[in-house]
């Protein structure tokens, strides 16, 4: 059983921002596996830059998942995301993807999350890892997408 984050940042030097999230996630987490960073165009709210993103996959911890999801806006905080614009930029995006294969419905929090299976920058990258074998027996996963996302080199970028 995994927990399974996503991350993403889109403002400043988007490949630190990742690191710097998996450092912290993983400095709480037991970190299992990690795919590749994959770019996309922003979905939702268009008219900003385009986004790095990459899934973690962590063992499950002994919090509560709506105490995780209060660590996880801790962690985007404290590497300055902040909330302007609902959708908008920002330095990191933590985001809970999968509790294993548990649903959660909670006012504040949604397992698994409401809009993964709409976004080609989680389920590609999703299905680089092992635990899409073990998620793919319990969900349906697309095969294509109203959006498009592509690994790449993080040693090719330039900071924004």
């Amino acid at each position: 059983m995994s927990l399974v984050i996503s991350t993403g940042s889109n403002l400043e030097d988007r490949v630190n921002n990742l690191s710097l999230a998996k450092e912290k996630l993983s400095n709480e987490f037991h970190l299992i596996e990690e795919s590749r960073i994959y770019e996309s165009p922003a979905v939702d709210y268009e008219n900003q830059p385009d986004f790095l993103n990459q899934i973690l996959v962590f063992e499950i911890p002994d919090q509560a998942p709506i105490e995780v999801l209060s660590l996880t806006m801790e962690i985007e905080k404290s590497l300055g995301r902040t909330r302007e614009i609902d959708k908008g930029p920002r330095t990191v995006d933590i985001d809970l993807l999968f509790w294993g294969k548990d649903k959660i419905n909670h006012p504040n929090l949604t397992i698994p999350h409401y809009a993964l299976f709409e976004r080609s920058f989680i389920v590609l990258p999703l299905k680089e890892l092992n635990v899409y074998k073990f998620l793919s027996k319990e969900f349906n996963f697309p095969t294509s997408f109203n959006n498009q996302a592509f690994p790449i080199d993080p040693r090719t970028l330039t900071q924004l």
